[in-house]
């Protein structure tokens, strides 16, 4: 069973590594590989110093440890973009490739559901690229889309889907099974 804990500034570097890793694999052939072999493990790591260097700041991380190694992670706090009933916000969730189907995104994202929920939010809402195969994972969590908009990736525009969750209750229950697979 993995270790799912709130993450703490030493972890910056093994964040950037999931982040950047993950980025590599899931968008290849969706985003320019210009973009994407661009990337840089220093620049993530510095970008994520602030947020977990404030463990009660509005924005939380969490990872998931397996055998010690942190292998997913995923962040939370206010909405960023107003969507009308929405006030809480999955801000990303990276899972290396090969500890999809397992578990540890579900339980990342009930994390994020429960320490929203106990600062007082009540429905999150999470930003996918169309294109992204994670998509059928938020629908199997019970994600229902509810507004597109444009981004612009590595000089690439992408289509973004919300998936919300009005209440985030349903989130933070079990659900079994543990492990799925995603075909």
């Amino acid at each position: 069973m993995p270790v799912i804990r709130l993450a703490q500034i030493d972890d910056a570097p093994a964040i950037a590594r999931v982040h950047v890793d993950t980025w590599r694999t899931t968008y290849a052939g969706i985003v320019p590989a210009g973009h994407l072999a661009g990337l840089s493990y220093e620049r993530c790591q510095t970008a994520s110093i602030p947020y977990l260097s404030d463990p009660q700041g509005e924005t939380r991380t969490f990872v998931a440890e397996a055998r010690g190694k942190i292998v997913a992670f995923a962040s939370g706090g206010p909405v960023r973009d107003p969507l009308p009933g929405f006030d809480g916000e999955l801000y990303n969730l990276y899972v290396f490739r090969s500890f999809q189907g397992r578990g540890y995104g579900r339980l990342l994202v009930a994390q994020v559901a429960r320490d929203l929920a106990g600062r007082g939010y009540h429905g999150l809402i999470v930003w996918v690229v169309r294109d992204n195969p994670a998509c059928r994972f938020y629908e199997w969590l019970g994600g229902r889309p509810m507004g597109e908009k444009v981004v612009e990736v590595g000089g690439k525009e992408l289509l973004d889907v919300a998936y919300v969750w009005p209440a985030l209750t349903v989130l933070t229950q079990e659900r079994a099974p543990l492990k799925m697979e995603l075909t």
